[in-house]
C-alpha cells in the first residue's frame, strides 16, 4: 500500500508563510539559486502551531555542551564534545487518541546544508537515539529521531498490549509522522523547507526506512536501509530459535560460542585466497560443527553432543516440518552475536510473542512451533511492522535512491534475508531499473550494522548523497578495518591489524589479485559470484 504524503506540511507552511518553496522539488530548487536561510530563532520554535504536535521545548544549546541522555549503541560511544552549538527542539506528536510519539530536532544554529535526515531505531525502539545524530548534525543536516511512540526497553513489547495504535506507531506511523513535522519546523526555523530530504538506519532502523519507500515513496529523497528487520515475524521465530538453544537443558553454552567462532573462521577463512580472519563467501562455508565434538580426551574445549545439535539447529534457522526453510540461520562467523537472544535484557522474540501474538503473559518460547505459530504471527501482522513489499516503483519513478547493506557475519538479522528481499525486488521491477535506483551491499565480516573482522568502516551516506545530488551511482566503496574493534561496553577493545578493502555492489565480492599488499583495498577488485 502507498500512501501519499498528509496535509500537515502544507497547512504548517501556510502557517508560517513559506508555502513558495513547497511546491517545487528538490530538483527545482538545486536548479534555481536558494536564498541564505533566515537566521534561527530557537526558542520562539516552541510556539509554532503545528498540526497534531505539542512543542515542548526549543533551546539553544553550545557547542560541546550535549549530554546523552539515550542508550548507549554499539561500537565506539559518540563524542558528543565534538557538537557545533544547536536548536534542540523536543515535542511530541499525537496522530490518535492513544499516540504519544516522542521526538527531538535539532538544527544547527550556523552551517544548515540546506537538508534534513532522520535516523532510525534499533529493536523495539522506545527512546530517542541520540547516537545516530550526531554525525549527521556535524556534516551540517538538520537531524531528527523518534522513541516510535512508547518508552520501554530494547527487548520489550509489553508497552504493545492493549495498544493498537501504539504498535502502528512503531511499525511506521511515528516515522512518517516525524517526517512531516520536522520539515515544518525547519521550513519555519530557517525561513525554507530543506533541498533534500534522508533516511538513514541500520536493523529496526533498516525495516523503517525500507517502509518509508515502500509506503511512503515521496516522503525522502533517498534512503540507507542497514542490515533490515524487514520479514518481522521470520525474524521474531529465529530469535526465539536462537534463545531456545542457548537456554535450554539440552541448549549451547554461551561460553561455547568463542570455541565455535574460531572453528568456523579456521575452517573458511583461506577459501577466498588470503588468510585474514574474514570468511569473505560464506555460502562456500562448510563448516559442521560436529569437528568439535568431545572425544575421550579430557577436553573441555569442545562441545557435547547436544551442543552440537542445538548449534546445527541455529545455523540451519526456522524450518517447516517439511524442512522448507522460513528464515535461513545467520553465517559462520557470526556466533558471538547469538549471545544476546540468550541475555534476558533481549528476549525480543518471546516478549512480542507473548504479548502481540499469543496473548498470554504465561506463554514460554519452549512451546513455540514454525508450522502452527509462524502463521499465526504472519496473519495477524498481515504487513503491519514487515517490510517485504518489492514494488518499490513509486519511489523510484519520483527520482527515489536506495543502498540496502548487512554483514555476512551479522548473527542478529540473516544477511540471506536481506538477499533474498533484494533478489525479489530485482524480480519485481527488472535488473535494469532496480541497477538505477538500489544498490545492495554484502560486507563480508561485518557484524550487526558494524564492527566485526572484516573491513566495516564505510561512509555509506557520502556515498548516497553522491548519487542523489551528483548522480554518481555507487560502485566498489572504500571499506576500513580500523586499528581498534569496538567490543561490550566498558570493556577496552583489544589491537587489531588495520586493513582495508573495496565492499562490492552485489552479486559481486572482492577478490585479490594475487600480488602486493593484502591489507591495501587497490589489490582487490570486485568479481561476480
Amino acid at each position: 500500500m502507498k500512501v501519499r504524503r498528509s496535509s500537515r506540511l502544507l497547512v504548517a507552511a501556510a502557517a508560517i508563510t513559506v508555502l513558495a518553496t513547497q511546491s517545487a522539488s528538490a530538483a527545482d530548487l538545486e536548479q534555481v539559486p536558494r536564498p541564505a536561510p533566515a537566521q534561527l530563532k530557537c526558542e520562539a520554535l516552541v510556539s509554532l502551531k503545528v498540526e497534531r504536535t505539542v512543542l515542548d521545548r526549543g533551546e539553544t544549546v553550545a557547542a560541546g555542551a550535549f549530554k546523552s541522555l539515550g542508550p548507549a549503541l554499539p561500537g565506539p560511544p559518540e563524542d558528543f564534545a565534538k557538537l557545533p552549538e544547536f536548536c534542540r527542539v523536543v515535542g511530541s506528536i499525537h496522530p490518535t487518541g492513544d499516540s504519544d510519539i516522542g521526538f527531538e530536532l535539532w538544527l544547527p544554529v550556523q552551517g544548515w546544508n540546506g537538508k534534513f535526515l532522520q535516523t532510525g531505531n534499533g529493536a523495539a525502539a522506545g527512546s530517542i537515539y541520540y547516537g545516530t545524530m550526531v554525525d549527521p548534525l556535524t556534516r551540517g543536516y538538520a537531524v531528527a529521531n523518534t522513541d516510535t511512540g512508547h518508552k520501554g526497553a530494547g527487548g520489550d513489547f509489553a508497552w504493545a498490549v492493549g495498544h493498537p495504535e501504539r504498535l502502528i506507531d512503531y511499525a511506521y506511523r511515528a516515522v512518517h509522522e516525524l517526517t512531516l513535522t520536522a520539515k515544518a519546523i525547519i521550513a519555519a526555523g530557517y525561513g525554507q523547507a530543506p533541498a533534500r530530504s534522508y533516511f538513514v538506519g541500520c536493523s529496526t532502523g533498516g525495516r523503517q526506512g525500507l517502509k518509508e519507500a515502500q509506503r511512503y515513496p515521496d516522503d525522502y529523497d533517498a534512503i540507507i536501509a542497514g542490515a533490515p528487520a524487514n520479514n518481522w515475524s521470520r525474524l521474531i521465530s529465529l530469535s526465539v530459535l536462537i534463545e531456545r538453544n542457548l537456554t535450554g537443558a539440552d541448549g549451547l553454552s554461551v561460553a561455547k560460542l568463542p570455541l565455535l567462532k574460531e572453528a568456523a573462521i579456521a575452517r573458511c577463512d583461506a577459501i577466498d585466497g588470503v588468510t585474514d580472519r574474514v570468511i569473505s563467501e560464506p555460502a562456500k562455508c562448510t563448516f559442521d560443527p560436529a569437528t568439535l565434538q568431545c572425544r575421550d580426551d579430557g577436553s573441555k574445549q569442545c562441545l557435547s553432543a547436544a551442543e552440537v545439535a542445538a548449534a546445527r539447529r541455529i545455523y540451519r534457522g526456522v524450518v517447516s516440518k517439511t524442512g522448507t526453510t522460513l528464515m535461513p540461520g545467520t553465517g559462520p562467523g557470526s556466533e558471538l552475536l547469538w549471545a544476546a537472544y540468550a541475555s534476558p535484557q533481549f528476549h525480543i522474540g518471546s516478549s512480542y510473542l507473548r504479548n502481540v501474538v499469543m496473548h498470554d503473559p504465561n506463554w514460554e518460547p519452549a512451546s513455540f512451533d514454525a508450522d502452527r505459530d509462524l502463521p499465526r504471527a504472519e496473519k495477524g501482522d498481515a504487513g503491519t511492522i514487515a517490510a517485504m513489499d518489492p514494488q518499490l516503483g513509486d519511489f523510484i519513478t519520483q527520482g527515489g535512491k536506495l543502498i540496502i547493506f548487512h554483514g555476512t557475519a551479522d548473527g542478529l538479522i540473516p544477511y540471506g534475508s536481506s538477499v533474498s528481499y533484494y533478489r525479489s525486488v530485482v524480480t519485481k521491477l527488472g535488473a535494469k531499473k532496480t541497477d538505477q535506483s538500489v544498490r545492495f551491499y554484502l560486507v563480508p565480516g561485518m557484524d550487526h550494522c558494524g564492527g566485526g573482522e572484516g573491513a566495516f568502516q564505510i561512509d555509506w551516506l557520502s556515498a548516497l548523497e553522491n548519487w542523489a545530488e551528483k548522480g554518481q551511482a555507487p560502485g566498489a566503496l572504500h571499506a576500513l578495518h580500523p586499528p581498534f574493534v569496538p567490543g561490550p561496553p566498558g570493556v577496552p577493545p583489544p589491537p587489531s591489524k588495520p586493513f582495508t578493502r573495496p565492499a562490492c555492489p552485489y552479486p559481486q565480492v572482492a577478490r585479490y589479485k594475487g600480488t602486493g599488499n593484502t591489507a591495501v583495498a587497490e589489490n582487490f577488485t570486485c568479481h561476480a559470484l
